[in-house]
């Protein structure tokens, strides 16, 4: 921590010029729009209820916190508040590593993993409340081992925005699995049923997601828009749901087949854990191909889902036996993919489907897949039960290569 500590200072004191401006990038609203977008909403929430017919608003109830925290600081701007705010969950998050790293014995590569990881992604970085929700996921992977603190910590994770959800898959031994399941739907209860007792429409976010469409930057997007990038498509994209979605032939059936993807995912999974033989190292393992699967099958792959993957790939880089460290080199790899994406060619894959833009976003969508099914066999071949003898000994596993 002694080099790592002040490098993070100076990255994320660029972040914060950058994203402010003071420091110029060629965009002047790119890192602005969401957070204005918090800013509105806040409003209403301080009202006593939720956004009400709001097509943009699919969070859970808990979201309310990290867009009304601004607020506790009436001295700045909101959106200085906000970034302010941001910095502070990514500073908690890489003490959060850092001590993990302590325990762990596994070397400081998670901290400088952190240190540089996000930054690859630019301003985006604090220009989402993503930080606010990895915090927990991340404190739900390293602050405890005990399953029903982890559960606790990924139920309040769920209770912000979904996908911390799927970290409970790591949890290999049925005991342990009841009692994070447990923990974790407890503290899912208490803070989503708390808020839908006090504030109207708190739930309205289980079925908001129902009419999304396919984001040009998902998967099962990806062939569209480099066709369309070639001139042998002719659908086009359009603003709808708070996203760039397409529109065209083909598009509805690559959405059902995408939302078919999720389950089939879930079931691979579902067989893992079903045969595997659990390491030391298996929760963390098995938590990042699992998120990495959740968001690769989504119909949004927005550009600040790399910020889950890359805390959980920052993880496995300190924990002895993980088979999972050359999956979180391909993510850095991707995230610096997406940053170069968003918002710098943006606007020519998104509106206009020019063909360079087109082409870094299918690399980064490449380089994930390739993660994917890399993380999965890795999975697979780094938790298969033990080979025994005709005397029932225990041999020696096949080492994953």
């Amino acid at each position: 921590m002694r080099y790592a500590a002040p490098v993070w200072l100076l990255t994320r004191v660029l972040i914060f010029l950058a994203a402010m401006q003071i420091i110029p990038v060629g965009f002047p609203m790119s890192f602005e729009n969401d957070i204005r977008l918090y800013s509105d909403w806040s409003d209403i929430l301080l009202t006593g209820q939720f956004p009400d017919n709001d097509e943009k608003w699919q969070y859970p109830p808990f979201a309310a916190v990290p867009m009304l925290l601004p607020h506790l600081l009436p001295f700045l701007d909101y959106l200085v508040s906000f970034f302010v705010i941001a910095i502070l969950c990514d500073l908690g998050i890489l003490l959060l590593i850092w001590r993990f790293c302590r325990r762990t014995g596994g070397g400081l590569g998670a901290v400088w993993a952190w240190v540089f990881g996000p930054i690859l992604l630019g301003p985006l970085l604090i220009a989402r409340y993503d930080l606010m929700v990895a915090i927990f996921a991340m404190a739900a992977l390293t602050a405890s081992v005990d399953p029903a603190v982890r559960g606790a910590f990924i139920g309040i994770g769920f209770s912000i925005k979904v996908w911390p959800i799927a970290l409970l898959a790591g949890m290999r031994r049925w005991r342990d699995l009841f009692t994070g399941g447990l923990s974790a739907l407890a503290a899912t209860v208490v803070a989503c049923g708390a808020t839908a007792l006090v504030m109207p429409n708190a739930l309205d976010f289980l079925t908001a997601q129902q009419e999304r469409g396919l984001q040009v930057e998902s998967m099962a997007a990806t062939p569209f828009v480099l066709l369309r990038a070639l001139g042998l498509w002719d659908g086009f994209s359009t603003y709808q749901h708070g996203a760039m979605e397409l529109a065209g032939t083909g598009v509805e059936t690559a959405t059902r087949l995408a939302v078919l993807a999720t389950p089939i995912a879930a079931g691979l999974l579902l067989v893992w854990w079903l045969r595997a033989h659990p390491t030391e190292a298996t929760f963390y393992d098995a938590a990042l191909t699992t998120v990495l699967f959740l968001v690769l099958t989504s119909r949004v792959l927005s550009p600040q889902y790399m910020i889950w993957l890359i805390g959980l790939a920052a993880v496995v880089f300190s924990v002895p036996g993980s088979s999972q460290k050359p999956v979180a080199w391909l993510l850095l790899a991707a995230t610096l993919l997406t940053g170069i994406t968003y918002p710098w060619v943006e606007e020519h894959y998104s509106w206009k489907g020019e063909l360079p833009g087109t082409l870094v976003l299918a690399a980064r969508n490449a380089v994930l897949l390739i993660a994917a099914v890399v993380s999965f066999r890795r999975l697979w071949t780094s938790t298969r039960r033990p080979v025994e003898d005709a005397d029932g000994r225990e041999l020696e596993a096949v080492p994953t290569s």
